[in-house]
């Protein structure tokens, strides 16, 4: 995994300021941070088929999608929710790419998707619910890349 070696790297930048500020290691530091921080944002995208509820979980928000207010399911080069009354909802975690191209992971995920939806059509509508993600870990290494940054912005002008 990508993210073990980059941990090592900003370990090792960090402990290489024991000897003095060294803006140097704070900005490999800063810049090993942000890649963590992008990285485990885009690959914690998903969707959760819940009980009552389909969970669209992209990088910045998260959709609670009651089964009732899906009109359709559909591929556009991503998986996209049509619902009754809110529009769509596009999911992050089924992106068009080469290896989807191959192994058409989209495709699957409408085809279960839709089978939920069909399998659940009882219920009531209700409505789309938008929220922030939450991912405490992933944002504490947006913010060690942010206190880092500046810090190496700092110590490179002293």
């Amino acid at each position: 995994m990508l993210i073990s070696p980059l941990i090592l790297i900003s370990y090792i930048a960090l402990d290489s300021l024991s000897g003095g500020i060294d803006a140097d290691a704070l900005g490999v530091a800063a810049v090993s941070f942000g890649t963590i921080f992008f990285i485990l944002r885009v690959a914690r995208a998903r969707i959760v088929l819940a009980d009552v509820n389909i969970l669209v979980i992209n990088p910045v928000f998260t959709y609670e999608v009651p089964y009732g207010a899906v009109r359709s399911v559909r591929e556009e080069n991503t998986l996209i929710l049509v619902t009754k009354v809110d529009g769509a909802v596009y999911s992050a975690a089924f992106g068009s790419s080469v290896i989807d191209h191959f192994v058409r992971s989209t495709g699957r995920a409408v085809d279960a998707v839709d089978r939920r939806v069909r399998a659940f059509r009882g219920g009531g509508e209700g409505r789309v619910v938008k929220r922030m993600t939450r991912a405490w870990v992933t944002d504490l290494f947006g913010l060690g890349a942010l206190i880092c940054g500046v810090a190496a912005v700092w110590a490179g002008s002293l």
